[in-house]
């Protein structure tokens, strides 16, 4: 009989509600969350099925605060599971435990410090972006291969990593427009996750992006 599962993540950052949902009817189907590994699948081990509750918090605090930053939440009946890149942090509890958060000004806190931590972590990617660009006009001159496709490629690739904190400041701006009254469900998570549309929420974030994209390309073509 099988004993392990893997589903790819919604995306912790953006849909937290509908991916607790989603370990929720696992665990009614028998399949017990154990975590989310580095590329983004979560995994799960084959248990009795159980009537529990999952939520996912962003821990923003620093590394000496996170025995007593969990201590707080099983005080309050929600076990901690395990946590991805130490940021996102899986508890589980059962059905009468409470919303993890008291209202809807800390949920709203807890978002915008997410953003924050997005749009600051990928500057070190526009980073990365910005040194291969650098290491790629140094060699030009050398090698003369930027008339082949090759170069057109590494190119856009190294330009696209430039860009990436404009991408996530552009995707961050339109979810928080798409469900602007996110933090009002603190207390009734299932209720905005039944409202997020996956596929629709990507293709216009497809479009968002092909635009961006191609104003881009027309600067720097």
């Amino acid at each position: 009989m099988k004993k392990r599962k893997i589903l790819f993540s919604l995306g912790v950052a953006y849909y937290p509600e509908k991916e607790m949902l989603r370990l929720q009817k696992q665990a009614m189907l028998g399949w017990h969350f154990v975590g989310m590994n580095r590329l983004g699948f979560l995994r799960f081990e084959k248990q009795a099925p159980q009537a529990k509750k999952f939520a996912v918090d962003f821990f923003d605090g620093e590394s000496s605060e996170e025995s007593e930053y969990i201590a707080l939440y099983e005080a309050s009946g929600w076990h901690y599971i395990s946590n991805y890149q130490k940021r996102y942090y899986y508890f589980e509890g059962n059905l009468a435990a409470p919303p993890i958060f008291s209202d809807q000004d800390s949920y709203q806190e807890r978002i915008n410090a997410e953003q924050r931590y997005l749009i600051k972590r990928s500057f070190w990617v526009a980073l990365v972006g910005a040194l291969l660009l650098a290491i790629l006009y140094s060699v030009k001159s050398i090698w003369h291969w930027q008339d082949h496709a090759i170069w057109s490629f590494v190119f856009g690739i190294c330009t696209g990593l430039l860009f990436v904190p404009v991408m996530i400041a552009i995707v961050s701006y339109l979810m928080g427009k798409l469900y602007k009254d996110r933090a009002a469900f603190y207390n009734q998570p299932e209720k905005i996750a039944k409202r997020q549309k996956v596929v629709r929420d990507l293709l216009i974030m497809a479009l968002a992006g092909a635009v961006a994209g191609g104003i881009i390309g027309y600067i720097f073509g």
